[in-house]
């Protein structure tokens, strides 16, 4: 695999390493999300109301 990944570099022009420093740096991405996932802290829901003015709540989630 890190063959592929040389040559596919070097048709790029750029050097191996980069490529390799990438990868490398999303799989570390990828296990941090798996241990600290993301989740939204709050809510927002929009309404109209009959005299066609917008109004805007925000929810706060708890876990």
């Amino acid at each position: 695999m890190l063959k592929c990944i040389k040559y596919f570099a070097y048709l790029l022009g750029i050097e191996p390493s980069w490529i390799l420093l990438i990868t490398a740096l999303l799989v570390i991405l990828g296990i941090v999300k798996s241990i600290y996932p993301w989740q939204p802290k709050w809510k927002t829901e929009e309404t109209t109301k009959e005299d066609g003015s917008k109004v805007t709540k925000y929810y706060y989630l708890d876990k």
